[in-house]
């Protein structure tokens, strides 16, 4: 006999496949949703003052402590401007207790479940709003809020109203998604930009008026990369200790990210790009390990036992600067991780031996992927060749390597987060 819990699974699984082949009932669905949940958020607000002084944090939808929210959060707490101020961290349920035990000392700094009550009303009371994803789609600051876009990377892959391929994402067709681009940049203050590059393609890609650009747009470097340019030889050691990095090993950061075509329903999305570890581990074991990071929308279990010693899952590393400070060496594939990682001036390489099809057929790109300062290597061969050859990756790069900083990270040096703090709080 089936249970209630079965039959709830069965029905909701029905649901999903109803919505997904039926784009016009799905916005129906949707948007009825979002109305009354928009009518139980400003019943909320009505009755709550906005504090210019309490400032409300988020990354990654509550995922992590980190990205340029962290980094804000770090500034002021270090300015005595900034005494009088309190914050609030949100944090997705499974990992309230451990963000709530990383901020049980923290002065003037509490943290919420993400959707419950009490994150609502925190993010209907505070002064500042600071994120990098975009907020739910029926909560809107109010005149008396600011709200700060920090967003989480600089494009390379076509985003929201750029895209021009149609593929199957989830629960969203391409004009879905960018609608709700669109519908987070009419909510901006402020959106922070660490380069004329980016503050053009995100801009773009939320669609965000050219009239309201000026006043919006804080190009002033990504707070985040602050650490980058400051981090002193006695944290890399710190760093690679609390990794398991051996002594005398070098490290190579993995880091590839999702593919939009590749959701299966009920799981997420799946990952099949791999490198071959028995390869890389029988060629490089005695000199290299792995530290494998994919994207946090990929829903694989990867079971890496048969490598240990060798390759070492950090997907749970919570801030991936510190991955960017440990690492000898990056490989990646379409990820925005190789501007950030560019701040470091180690080698970058690149495993993409599906570039055409993402190219054509999955996202796109803003940029030619032939002016990134790093091989593009499409069997496992080929990475451990370029890994064996790092000795002549700056006579090979180096100039182009200078070049592509310049173009997108001209003002990460390390004082972005007081800019910018500036530039929202005068």
């Amino acid at each position: 006999m089936r249970t209630v819990g079965g039959l709830r699974r069965a029905v909701r699984k029905v649901g999903f496949a109803v919505l997904r082949h039926t784009p016009r009932l799905r916005l129906a669905v949707r948007h009825a949703y979002w109305r009354v949940q928009r009518r139980r958020y400003e019943r909320l607000r009505a009755g709550i003052d906005v504090d210019s002084h309490l400032v409300f944090f988020e990354s990654f939808g509550g995922r992590s402590v980190s990205c340029s929210p962290k980094a804000l959060y770090q500034a002021m707490l270090r300015d005595e401007r900034y005494d009088d101020y309190r914050f609030v961290w949100s944090a997705k349920t499974d990992v309230f207790g451990k963000t709530a035990a990383l901020f049980r000392d923290a002065p003037r700094t509490n943290v919420v479940q993400r959707g419950s009550e009490e994150y609502f009303r925190t993010l209907a009371a505070a002064g500042t709003i600071i994120i990098n994803t975009r907020l739910p789609e029926y909560v809107w600051p109010s005149e008396a809020q600011t709200f700060v876009q920090c967003w989480h990377g600089t494009p390379l892959k076509r985003l929201g109203y750029d895209v021009r391929i149609e593929t199957t994402n989830a629960l969203n067709t391409t004009a879905e998604l960018a609608s709700r681009f669109g519908l987070d940049a009419r909510k901006w203050t402020y959106l922070i930009s660490p380069s004329a590059y980016t503050s053009e393609h995100l801009c773009d890609a939320f669609g965000l008026p050219q009239e309201r650009r000026a006043a919006v747009v804080i190009e002033e470097g990504y707070p985040r990369n602050d650490v980058l340019t400051t981090a002193d030889a006695a944290k890399v050691r710190l760093l690679r200790t609390s990794l398991g990095i051996p002594e005398g090993h070098k490290a190579l950061l993995y880091a590839p990210t999702w593919r939009d075509d590749s959701y299966r329903p009920g799981v997420g999305y799946t990952f099949d790009y791999l490198l071959d570890f028995d390869r890389m581990c029988e060629m490089l074991g005695d000199k290299w390990v792995v530290l494998f990071r994919p994207h946090y929308y990929v829903a694989n279990q990867f079971d890496f036992s048969k490598y240990e010693g060798f390759v070492i899952d950090v997907s749970k590393t919570g801030d991936i600067n510190d991955l960017y400070l440990a690492a000898d060496a990056l490989l990646t594939d379409y990820s925005s991780v190789m501007f950030d990682y560019a701040n470091t001036g180690k080698p970058m390489m690149l495993f993409t031996p599906d570039r055409d099809r993402y190219a054509d057929r999955i996202r796109g790109f803003y940029m030619d992927f032939d002016s990134i300062p790093a091989p593009n290597c499409e069997t496992t061969d080929e990475v451990i060749d370029e890994l064996f050859g790092l000795g002549a990756y700056e006579k090979r790069y180096g100039e182009q390597y200078r070049r592509f900083v310049q173009t997108y990270c001209p003002h990460d040096d390390g004082h972005a987060s007081e800019r910018v703090l500036h530039r929202i709080f005068g």
